[in-house]
C-alpha cells in the first residue's frame, strides 16, 4: 500500500512538473497593426495553437510605428519569450529585433514578412510572386487588352515588390506586343485604402485614359480604388484584383464590384507558424524545409505555401469552405 501510494504521489509530481514546465513555454506573436482584419484573426488562430500545446502566446501590435515593434520584441524577450514570431512593420529595420533576440538566446521567425540583412532563423509566408501572377492572370482573361493601373503596397514590404513582379512576369509580354499599357504604376504607403483613393482619384483627374483594369495589391487599397471609380462613374466597369479576402473585398465579389481576391489560408499560416516556434522554443526538432530566401545575408530556411484565386464562382467552394467565412456573413 506504501509503496503504491509512493508511486502514484511520484507520477502526480511528474505530470505537475510537465505541466508547469510546458505552461513556462513562452513565445512572442507581433503584428503591424489591427485594422487589417486578417492580422486579428491570424493572432486569434496562432494563439489557440500555441494554447493548445501547453505554451503561453505574449502578442502586441504595432500600429504601424516600426520602432514600438522593436520595443515590444525586447519586452517580449524580457518576459521570457523563448521564439519571437514577428510580422515585420519594416523589412529593413526589424533586423534590430533579430539582432537583441539573438543576444538574448532568442531564435526569431519572420512570418508573412521577410526581414531583411540579418541571421534570420527561419521564414514561413506565401508565393507573393504568385499572388501577383494569380491577380494578372485572371484579369488579362477578362480585359486583354487596354490601359491598367497598377497599385502596389507599401515598399518597404518585400511582399509589396514580390507581387508586383508577379504581375509584371504575366503582363510583360502583352506591353510589349501592344496589346496592353500600363498608364500608372505606383506602391501605396502603409497599404493604406486612404492613400490607394488619393493615388487612383489623382490618376482619374489627371489622365484622359480610361482604365480597363485596376491590379491592386490588396483588398483595402481596392476598397479605395472602387471609391475613387465611384466618384467616375467607373464602378463595376474596371475590372480590380485584390489579397487577403477581407470580408468587403468577398462582398464586393459576389456584388460584381470587385473582379477577384487571392485568398490566403491564414489560419494554416498561423498554425503551421505557432508548431514550429513552439518545437523551436522546447528544443524540439523540426524539418528543415528545402526551400530557402536570401534576406541578403543569408539563406533563410523557408515555408512558402500556396495563395489561392478566388471569385464569385469559387467563393463557397474556397472562403465558406475553409470556415473563413459563414454564409450568413457573405450574403447577409
Amino acid at each position: 500500500m506504501k509503496r503504491t501510494f509512493n508511486y502514484l504521489f511520484f507520477v502526480m509530481l511528474i505530470t505537475v512538473f510537465s505541466c508547469n514546465k510546458s505552461n513556462n513555454v513562452k513565445v512572442g506573436y507581433l503584428i503591424p497593426n489591427e485594422k487589417s482584419e486578417r492580422y486579428v484573426k491570424e493572432r486569434e488562430f496562432f494563439k489557440q495553437k500555441i494554447t493548445s500545446m501547453g505554451g503561453e502566446a505574449l502578442t502586441a501590435s504595432a500600429d504601424y510605428d516600426d520602432q514600438r515593434q522593436i520595443e515590444q520584441a525586447h519586452e517580449m524577450i524580457t518576459q521570457g519569450a523563448k521564439v519571437l514570431v514577428v510580422n515585420a512593420v519594416n523589412m529593413n529595420t526589424a533586423a534590430a529585433i533579430v539582432r537583441d533576440a539573438h543576444d538574448n538566446n532568442v531564435q526569431v521567425i519572420a512570418y508573412d514578412r521577410l526581414i531583411q540583412n540579418s541571421d534570420l532563423d527561419y521564414y514561413i509566408s506565401f508565393d507573393n510572386v504568385k499572388v501577383g501572377k494569380l491577380m494578372a492572370e485572371y484579369v488579362t482573361k477578362i480585359k486583354p487588352e487596354g490601359n491598367y493601373v497598377l497599385i502596389g503596397g507599401d515598399k518597404a514590404d518585400l511582399n509589396a515588390v514580390l507581387v508586383k513582379q508577379g504581375q509584371m512576369d504575366v503582363l510583360s509580354g502583352l506591353v510589349k506586343a501592344g496589346k496592353i499599357k500600363i498608364d500608372y504604376n505606383v506602391y501605396v504607403e502603409d497599404w493604406s485604402g486612404e492613400n490607394a483613393y488619393q493615388e487612383m482619384k489623382r490618376y482619374l483627374n489627371l489622365s484622359k485614359e480610361t482604365p480597363v483594369a485596376v491590379l491592386s495589391s490588396y483588398d483595402g487599397m481596392t476598397a479605395g480604388c472602387i471609391k475613387a471609380l465611384d466618384e467616375s462613374n467607373l464602378g463595376g466597369i474596371v475590372a480590380t484584383t485584390g489579397q487577403d479576402a477581407e470580408l468587403e473585398a468577398c462582398r464586393n465579389i459576389i456584388n460584381d464590384r470587385q473582379s477577384m481576391t487571392v485568398y490566403k489560408p491564414l489560419k494554416l499560416l498561423a498554425e503551421r507558424s505557432a508548431e514550429i516556434a513552439f518545437k523551436m522554443a522546447t528544443g524540439e526538432k523540426i524539418e528543415v524545409p528545402s526551400n530557402t530566401v536570401n534576406n541578403g545575408q543569408k539563406d533563410v530556411p523557408s515555408i512558402l505555401l500556396e495563395p489561392l484565386m478566388v471569385n464569385k464562382n469559387n467563393m463557397k467552394s474556397v472562403i465558406i469552405a475553409d470556415g473563413f467565412y459563414t454564409e450568413n456573413q457573405l450574403f447577409n
